[in-house]
């Protein structure tokens, strides 16, 4: 009977938890979908998903931080991201946020280009998709002028798009096409010299794909790293270089940073006791919790949530006055 429980529990252990596939957007019916839309004044934390969708997000204000893949970002005014199909991503608001997000199917970027390819072998045939496969290589925030000329862009995107009529979608497949084309050209300098250090296309670009995606499918559970090399076909030792490579962190902190993120996230964004959320980033026991999130933050999660609490207090009284 205490050997059947064992064979039991070790089952759950080995069941891998993915992140959903999850689309916020409408289901597709034969055309390809577009959408353009404007959040503000809400607060919101969206769990880890995937979609099959590009998605772009563009801040016009500071926001809590986000994830996409295995790298966080902590957005202010003028940052944008793009979110590559089926890319495990994290996106949080907060009241103060605003942030303009957009998303579009392949073929309506390239109408009648709707096979599924690599985003590196996209890359090559498309080259303004380049910030999607390099998202997390490049710092894209714009500076005044290219978030002038980016702004003006996504406004006529979204006149259009409100506005309907013949030639609307023509127009904002124009002024999309231009929008990535001009963030290639403020970065372009920047991708030339990255394409020498980044991960070649072929062996190590193929590790690092299948490692980000085990990480962001069970970072929340706590894998161990004999369990991560072996379910990407490495060994210890290369998987644990090439992690120190492209990351410069090693395994166990990436999973324990990526959970202490989170709860750090959910600590201002809801109203989660400590013990759900303890629960929620992946560990069973709240005291364990309490040790491991004071050694990662250095402070206790309710001093956490007091903090920022006060902190968010402060800032909303200095914007009233």
């Amino acid at each position: 009977m205490a050997g059947r429980k064992q064979t039991q529990r070790s089952a759950q252990r080995r069941v891998r938890v993915e992140a959903p596939f999850r689309s916020y957007a409408p289901e597709r019916h034969g055309a390809p979908r577009f959408s353009i839309r404007i959040v503000e004044r809400t607060q919101r934390l969206y769990p880890a998903h995937k979609h099959d969708y590009f998605q772009v997000l563009y801040f016009m204000s500071a926001a809590p931080t986000l994830r996409i893949g295995i790298a966080s970002h902590r957005p202010k005014a003028g940052s944008i991201y793009f979110v590559a199909p089926m890319v495990s991503h994290q996106i949080r608001f907060d009241q103060g946020t605003r942030c303009i997000v957009l998303y579009f199917d392949l073929d309506f970027l390239h109408p009648g280009l709707s096979r599924s390819y690599p985003i590196s072998e996209l890359v090559r045939l498309l080259p303004e998709l380049t910030p999607f496969a390099w998202q997390n290589y490049v710092d894209f925030n714009a500076r005044r002028k290219q978030a002038d000329r980016i702004e003006s862009l996504i406004t006529s995107m979204n006149r259009e798009n409100d506005k309907g009529g013949l030639f609307a979608q023509e127009m904002m497949r124009a002024e999309l096409s231009l929008l990535l084309a001009t963030v290639c050209r403020d970065h372009e300098a920047e991708f030339a010299r990255l394409s020498t250090r980044l991960p070649a296309v072929g062996r190590d670009s193929g590790h690092m794909r299948r490692i980000s995606a085990f990480i962001e499918d069970n970072y929340l559970r706590g894998p161990g790293l004999e369990e991560a090399a072996k379910a990407v076909g490495l060994s210890r030792s290369r998987f644990c270089a090439l992690i120190r490579q492209y990351t410069g962190s090693t395994f166990n902190l990436l999973i324990r940073d990526m959970r202490m993120e989170d709860a750090c996230e959910r600590l201002v964004l809801t109203g989660d006791s400590i013990g759900q959320i303890a629960y929620r980033v992946g560990y069973n026991d709240e005291k364990y919790f309490l040790r491991a999130f004071k050694n990662a933050v250095g402070m206790t999660p309710s001093a956490y949530r007091l903090k920022q609490a006060k902190a968010k207090g402060a800032f909303t009284e200095d914007q009233a006055s």
